[in-house]
């Protein structure tokens, strides 16, 4: 089980919890013995001074000349210097055999009964007044409280934690909105901010700190994206003028070594022509500016076109194009783009392929759509690196449009194996709408 921040604030809760817990309760368990034991001293103190108050000398004899309102339970015997009986209630004849004075703890019949015996003068007569109480109705308190301490402890444990992962849960709630936040800008949608967190903490600080680092984010993309669009547009002119300078020098330039420069001067101006309409292309699908037309495509007729295109670079490095796309695989997609995703993805795995090894274009027509694969016979650089080297398919081309994906993993610099699907953005690979 994930243990998150709200499972472990209220484990760190109940655990806190649990040690004060186990400190306080020996404390208020002691308190209330040492207080049911100072009221035990406290009726036995109370019932001699009464015998002490009470007796008097009458006609030389020493007599109880008051009625005693003795505390409840107390056994009370009372005995001349000679030992004759002068004062004793109802139950107590077992005390006559207590010698020792002071108090101490005597067990009789099963209970234990907490004894004091004091002698005082009385008309210059020696008077000896014992008094006891049980200790049951103490031991019973304790018990009592014993029972509502285990019934009331796990309660409260309980409720404590419950409680605790409810606040926590209260507390981390705007961390949820941060999350989903980041997942939608993962995804390409720097648009997306963090609202409805006024907690005035620092989870609001953090959420206020998040959404001026996406405003950074944002403007610093949309100044890429104007950069390589306005460098595009300043690259095309001096591009176009080097291409015209090359054709009109290709009848006025003699010599073998003359002809070759100029011939890689045509073929690199050609080719940073091509990396700037793509650079521009880019740029205008991430702006939504790029014109797209869909139309029902034949994917085996557009795979044959790619591969009869690139048949002479495929076999210089003696690669064989092998198509096994069904016929009537049916996309609805931009021609162009499609024809410049199977010119990538072929393209690469000719150039990156084994020598003498073949590339293998595969498709299959479910119900939800057409996929296709591309593989070589090159070396899989592995799973990792399938992220970075598949970007360009996985951009979005503004915020709310759907991406253009494709999944694969790529060999030493090219695919190895990749399987493209084309979405709304460019191409769909849904069966064509009848």
């Amino acid at each position: 089980m994930k243990l998150t921040i709200k499972r472990r604030i209220a484990l760190l809760y109940t655990a806190l919890t649990c040690a004060l817990l186990a400190i306080l309760l020996p404390i208020v368990y002691g308190s209330v013995l040492a207080s049911l034991s100072l009221d035990i001293q406290s009726r036995l103190d109370s019932a001699v001074a009464q015998v002490s108050l009470a007796m008097s000398e009458e006609d030389g004899r020493l007599v109880c000349s008051e009625p005693l309102d003795l505390p409840d339970h107390i056994l009370m015997q009372v005995k001349d210097a000679d030992g004759a009986l002068l004062y004793a209630t109802a139950g107590s004849g077992w005390l006559e055999g207590l010698q020792a004075d002071g108090r101490q703890n005597v067990l009789h019949r099963g209970e234990i009964y907490t004894v004091l015996r004091e002698s005082f003068t009385v008309e210059e007569s020696v008077v000896t007044a014992t008094a006891a109480i049980s200790s049951d109705y103490a031991q019973s308190s304790l018990r009592l409280l014993k029972k509502l301490l285990y019934l009331l402890v796990p309660v409260y444990l309980a409720l404590s934690a419950a409680g605790a992962y409810l606040l926590a849960r209260r507390a981390i709630r705007p961390i949820a909105e941060i999350t989903r936040a980041a997942e939608d800008i993962s995804a390409g949608d720097l648009s997306r901010r963090i609202a409805g967190i006024a907690t005035r903490d620092e989870v609001q600080e953090l959420a206020d700190t998040f959404n001026a680092m996406l405003d950074r984010l944002e403007e610093s993309f949309a100044r890429e994206r104007q950069f390589t669009s306005d460098a595009s547009h300043e690259l095309r002119t001096p591009v176009a003028v080097i291409s015209a300078c090359a054709e009109e020098l290709d009848g006025a330039v003699r010599g073998a070594e003359g002809a070759e420069t100029l011939a890689v001067i045509r073929k690199e101006t050609a080719r940073m022509g091509k990396i700037i309409s793509q650079l521009l292309m880019l740029t205008r699908g991430y702006e939504g500016r790029c014109h797209i037309e869909k139309e029902d495509l034949d994917l085996r007729e557009a795979v044959d076109s790619v591969m009869d295109e690139l048949a002479e670079t495929a076999a210089a490095s003696r690669i064989r194009l092998t198509d096994l796309t069904p016929a009537g695989c049916l996309v609805y997609a931009d021609q162009s783009l499609l024809t410049q995703l199977l010119i990538n993805l072929i393209g690469n795995s000719i150039k990156y392929g084994v020598p003498g090894g073949r590339v293998v274009v595969q498709a299959d027509a479910g119900a939800r759509g057409c996929t296709f694969s591309v593989s070589d016979d090159g070396i899989a650089s592995g799973p990792k690196s399938c992220p970075t080297s598949l970007s360009a398919f996985t951009g979005r081309t503004r915020p709310g449009t759907a991406p253009a994906r494709a999944w694969g993993c790529p060999s030493s610099s090219g695919l190895s194996s990749c399987t493209a699907e084309a979405c709304p953005s460019a191409a769909s690979t849904a069966p064509a709408p009848r």
